[in-house]
């Protein structure tokens, strides 16, 4: 990818457009879409929306110090474990909201990155603050998927 390729703001528009639609059906759904392992539709949007969050907390952080402090992965599985019993309590509608509006943040916010920040990102292989669909589509495809499904 080179410094030019912005890619990533097709990715992201396309990502949000998909998000934004899963959640308006979880919007009209009364109680929760059970999913793997304990966790629900509303707590994966809300999981979403916590780490579009942090990757807009990471952009604040460059703007401050001109760098982005790394998370070891074995960290990211504690705060996912941390964070789930908040996740589960959040209702459907609410979730929806919490996931599309971070998104929304997060999206315009790389979209306004200048070119250096950018750079920065690919040249320390952050490539997930910038194109946030690898995280977004396989959290959407398992959702789209119970909400396919049986309930």
């Amino acid at each position: 990818m080179g410094d030019d390729d912005r890619g990533y703001l097709e990715h992201n528009a396309a990502g949000l457009r998909r998000m934004a639609a899963l959640a308006a059906r979880l919007s009209a759904i009364d109680g929760p879409v059970a999913l793997a392992g304990g966790w629900t539709a509303s707590a994966v949007f809300a999981h979403l929306a916590f780490w579009d969050r942090f990757v807009l907390a990471r952009w604040e952080q460059f703007e401050r110090t001109g760098a982005i402090e790394g998370l070891p992965d074995d960290h990211t599985d504690l705060v996912n474990a941390a964070g789930l019993p908040l996740w589960l309590a959040l209702p459907p509608d609410a979730a929806a909201d919490q996931a599309t509006a971070a998104a929304t943040a997060v999206c315009d916010r790389i979209a306004s990155l200048s070119p250096e920040a950018v750079a920065y990102a690919r040249r320390t292989d952050r490539p997930r603050t910038l194109d946030r669909t690898p995280h977004w589509s396989p959290h959407l495809d398992e959702v789209e998927a119970a909400l396919a499904g049986p309930r």
